[in-house]
């Protein structure tokens, strides 16, 4: 696998061992709109793994084609319903620690 992308970002909210949380509930607007660079092209509907280091993962799909060094957002990768894919939590983190995404193709 090749890493598409890295970010790290705060949690909006404090999460238990086996919740069920997207990417649209554990971030605000504000850390859902920061800025990460695309590391290897990639096509529009591509599965890529959404890893949140120690939280948990899914596989996600893209919105649109994406280009090496383009600089995307979670909310400009993924359309909506990939966006709000529930993702079961592995253990508990509270609000407010900043947790690294891995993404990977």
């Amino acid at each position: 696998m090749k890493k598409f992308a890295s970010i790290k970002l705060r949690l909006n909210k404090s999460v238990t061992k086996g919740d069920k949380e997207s990417l649209l509930s554990l971030f605000s607007a504000v850390e859902r709109f920061k800025h990460m660079d695309v590391l290897t092209n990639t096509d529009e509907g591509a599965t890529v793994k959404v890893v949140i280091v120690g939280l948990g993962e899914a596989s996600l799909e893209l919105g649109n084609d994406m280009e090496k060094g383009q600089r995307k957002t979670i909310m400009t990768l993924f359309w909506y319903s990939e966006r709000s894919k529930p993702i079961e939590m592995k253990k508990n983190a509270k609000a407010g620690e900043i947790v690294t995404i891995n993404m990977w193709k």
